[in-house]
């Protein structure tokens, strides 16, 4: 292993300090970069809001505390299949490819109240790690050369990208970003998707708070694999930057 590979298996002390920082602002602490606009905080939860010209919809991204050690909640997003239990209306997501030891393909399924069909996508996830920034970033988005064909009665969504971004706080809080950026697709007007979209970062890093609790334990001996402060590490493929979906550009597979 190389020294700068072991230089991010290493956390550093002024984390813990920086810790105390990420406690005190809490989810009300968003990324300002110009483009985003804060919205609301609701439950913890802090809502920002993004608009493209030439696009309809906005994209949303929300930003919390939540109780549960960086890579534990790494665990829980690793174990796609429970995705049901926690993602908002998720009524089946599962693996159609194990690409690596991380990065995978997706079918996505979203349940809607009738008389609204239901959506679908098949998706492209890629996992890097930087520990020296103390971060994971999950990245996905929808791909079309892969998976099933169109459902008789299921819409197949033209756009989904976004990531969940993982921050070390300390041992037993993550700081979770999660954006997403989406068009449904079908006959629904867009002031009736952007609000559906507007609510997806709540009940989102709520039902991994919820998740992380129910699941407490669980994911342990995932923890000791890679958490470097528990003897574990990361492989080196997910340290040295994106990795892109088979068949795809990186800046496709990318949000």
């Amino acid at each position: 292993m190389t020294n700068a590979i072991k230089r991010k298996m290493t956390f550093r002390p002024i984390w813990l300090a920086m810790a105390v920082t990420f406690l005190a602002t809490g989810a009300a602490a968003v990324e300002a970069d110009g483009k985003w606009h804060h919205e609301f905080t609701e439950d913890g939860v802090a809502v920002s809001m993004m608009t493209e010209e030439g696009r309809s919809l906005p994209a949303f991204r929300g930003v919390a505390v939540v109780d549960g050690g960086m890579f534990e909640v790494l665990g829980m997003l690793d174990d796609a299949k429970k995705a049901t239990d926690w993602m908002a209306n998720c009524m089946e997501n599962k693996v159609l490819k194990q690409v690596n030891e991380f990065d995978r393909i997706i079918y996505n399924r979203t349940d809607a109240p009738w008389p609204v069909s239901d959506r679908d996508v098949v998706i492209f996830v890629g996992v890097t790690a930087d520990l020296d920034k103390r971060e994971v970033n999950i990245k996905f988005s929808q791909i079309t050369n892969a998976g099933p064909g169109p459902i008789d009665g299921v819409v197949r969504m033209p756009r989904l990208k976004g990531f969940y971004k993982l921050q070390y706080v300390d041992e037993k809080h993550t700081r979770v970003t999660y954006q997403i950026d989406a068009d449904s697709g079908g006959s629904l007007p867009d002031w009736l998707i952007a609000r559906a979209t507007r609510a997806l970062p709540v009940q989102t890093l709520n039902g991994m708070r919820k998740q992380l609790k129910k699941t407490l334990g669980n994911y342990d001996d995932f923890v000791k694999r890679y958490d470097p402060t528990r003897g574990g590490k990361i492989p080196e493929q997910f340290a040295k930057g994106a990795t892109a979906a088979p068949g795809i550009a990186p800046a496709q597979a990318q949000p």
